[in-house]
């Protein structure tokens, strides 16, 4: 019996060994499963920050690039980026054209402005445009030696009058303006010598699913005489800078010669804005 007690003991002390190595075994799972939880999402964390700041960096890179593209800010440091600083001077006004070159508002001011074939298809000008001695001022040169931003804008809207770039609108004009467009249809006939029986816009709306920010103007006319009068009438609308789709028309003879029914389009330059868009950034792929 003496003997068993040692015994006895011994495997006490064991048992009791085991169970605390076990707790210690489990203590520690826990800590290390503790840490890897945590250090798993730490790592999705910093992943997720990542893939937002990405986002912010290429949508400021874009922003940037489109300010330079259009050519309202000047890039003064010549590091290729608009720095916080260039953007809070920013002054569309005060930016010479010099300093935005291949930008838009370059190309357009420095280039289209006294682009040739424009030119030699611009209507009549103000009066306004011409010197004392009939030469047309030069309204681009004194806008680049102003360093007044009211006047600078004035002279951006004199070269837009006075310049090539007067076709532009002329073609294309960036409104709805049905009495403008009735009158450019007055002049075409009085042009072609001959007055309209009937002229007038159609009361209703076209949709264009080809083209994208035009919108039509629906229009009708009625021409009647001889067969020279309503061929030279048809080729100057054809000659005209502003576009006139013939979308249907109809021909027939009378006692006084041929009468010209027809209906067509005119065209404007819808509204256009600024695209914005929303981008929604996941940690991971899964939609939730």
């Amino acid at each position: 019996m003496a003997d068993k007690k040692p015994a006895d003991s011994k495997r006490v002390k064991i048992s009791k060994a085991q169970q605390l190595t076990m707790l210690e075994v489990l203590g520690a799972s826990l800590v290390l499963g503790t840490c890897l939880v945590l250090v798993n999402t730490i790592i999705k964390y910093i992943g997720f920050n990542t893939k937002v700041i990405s986002a912010k960096n290429e949508a400021m890179s874009s922003y940037d690039q489109a300010i330079r593209n259009i050519g309202v800010c000047a890039d003064t440091n010549n590091d290729g980026r608009l720095s916080d600083d260039e953007l809070k001077r920013c002054n569309p006004n005060a930016v010479q054209l010099s300093s935005v070159p291949n930008s838009l508002r370059y190309n357009i001011f420095e280039i289209m402005s006294q682009n040739e074939d424009l030119e030699s298809v611009a209507r009549k000008r103000n009066p306004h445009c011409y010197d004392k001695d009939g030469n047309r001022i030069d309204f681009n040169a004194m806008y680049n030696m102003s360093t007044d931003d009211v006047e600078r804008e004035q002279l951006l809207q004199a070269t837009k009058i006075c310049s090539a770039l007067r076709v532009i609108p002329d073609a294309l004009p960036a409104q709805l303006n049905t009495e403008a467009l009735m009158a450019s249809l007055n002049q075409i006939f009085i042009v072609s010598g001959w007055e309209p029986v009937s002229l007038a816009p159609r009361d209703e709306s076209v949709v264009l699913d080809e083209l994208t920010g035009v919108e039509a103007i629906p229009v009708t006319l009625n021409v009647n005489g001889d067969g020279a009068t309503i061929l030279r009438v048809l080729n100057n609308i054809d000659r005209s800078i502003r576009n006139f789709d013939i979308t249907s028309a109809s021909i027939e003879w009378t006692n006084s010669g041929l009468d010209l029914q027809a209906r067509a389009n005119a065209y404007y330059m819808d509204e256009t804005w600024a695209l914005e868009s929303t981008e929604t950034i996941r940690a991971g792929d899964a939609k939730k």
